[in-house]
C-alpha cells in the first residue's frame, strides 16, 4: 500500500496484521508505547498485531510512506521459510527504526510488487526484508501481548470483546464478567491496554468488518454482523481507523488492507 497523507490524522488504533512500513518522503509522527515517533524520510515503522498506535503529517508537503501487510500466518510461513528457531509470535523492538539495510531491502521489495514480476523474486525480496526484521529488530523469547502482564480482569475483558464484538454489552456487564465495579474497570483496562473498553471494542469492530468485506460481505450486512449501529456509523468508525471509508476499501480490493489513499 502506498499512501501520501496531507490531513487525516488516525485515531489511537490497532491492526490484526504485521505493518512494515518505508517512509519516503515528507514528514509524519506517530503516537506509540507513551512516546512520539518522527517518522523521517529513510525510516521504518514497524507496528505488530495489537499494538496501539496513532498517526499524522507534520510537514506541509504531507507524509508519504509504503506499507507491507503482512498477517500472523503468512508471517509464520516466512518465518518458517528461514527456519527460524525463535517463537512464531513475534514482536519488534522498536516501532521506528533508522536501519539503511532494512529500509534498501523494503524499496527493492516495493519496486517488485509494483511491477509484473515473477512470484520467485516477490517472495525472495520478502524473505531478505524478515530476515533482516529476525536478526535485528524481534524482541527473542517475548509474547506478543505478554499477557502474564496484564491484569488478569482486563485480559478476560479483552478476549470477550475480541469473541463477541457484535454484542451491545454495557459496562455494567463487562464488570460483572471481569469481577470488578463498573468505574475501576474503565480505568484499569485503559490503563493497561492504552484505551477505555468502548475504544477497544470499535478497533475490533472495524478489524471484523474489513474482514467481512475482505470476503465479500455487502456493507449494509457487514454494519450488523460487525456490531455498528448503522452504515453511517460502520463509515466514520472505519474512516478514522484505516483512513478510508468501507465503499472505497471494496473498490480499491479487499486483499490490500488499506491505512492511507493510494498513489
Amino acid at each position: 500500500m502506498s499512501a501520501r497523507w496531507l490531513e487525516h490524522s488516525f485515531a489511537p488504533h490497532m491492526h490484526d496484521f504485521y505493518a512494515v512500513s518505508l517512509n519516503y518522503g515528507g514528514r509524519g509522527a506517530f503516537h506509540c508505547r507513551h512516546a512520539l515517533r518522527d517518522a523521517a524520510p529513510g525510516t521504518c515503522n514497524l507496528i505488530a498485531p495489537g499494538e496501539l498506535h496513532t498517526g499524522h503529517a507534520t510537514s506541509g508537503e504531507g507524509w508519504t510512506y509504503r506499507n507491507l501487510y503482512i498477517d500472523p500466518p503468512r508471517m509464520t510461513a516466512l518465518l518458517q521459510g528461514l527456519d527460524w528457531r525463535g517463537p512464531l509470535e513475534v514482536t519488534f523492538k522498536l516501532p521506528l527504526v533508522n536501519d539503511g539495510a532494512l529500509a534498501e531491502r523494503l524499496a527493492y521489495a516495493f519496486a517488485s510488487l509494483n511491477e509484473s514480476n515473477s512470484l520467485l523474486q516477490n517472495e525472495s525480496l520478502m524473505l531478505s526484508v524478515v530476515a533482516r526484521l529476525a536478526t535485528n529488530h524481534f524482541v527473542l523469547g517475548q509474547s506478543l501481548r505478554a499477557l502474564g502482564r496484564e491484569h488478569a480482569a482486563v485480559r478476560r475483558i479483552r478476549e470477550w470483546l475480541d469473541a463477541h464484538p457484535e454484542q451491545n454489552v454495557s459496562v455494567q456487564s463487562l464488570a460483572e464478567i471481569a469481577g470488578l465495579s463498573a468505574y475501576y474497570l474503565v480505568r484499569t483496562f485503559h490503563k493497561h491496554v492504552g484505551i477505555p473498553p468502548h475504544q477497544y471494542q470499535k478497533n475490533v469492530r472495524v478489524l471484523k468488518a474489513r474482514k467481512l468485506l475482505a470476503s465479500g460481505a455487502a456493507i449494509s450486512e457487514v454494519a450488523y454482523h460487525a456490531g455498528f449501529c448503522d452504515q453511517s456509523h460502520l463509515n466514520r468508525c472505519f474512516k478514522t481507523t484505516l483512513g478510508v471509508t468501507p465503499g472505497k476499501y471494496v473498490t480499491r480490493g479487499s486483499d490490500k488492507p488499506s491505512c492511507g489513499h493510494c498513489s
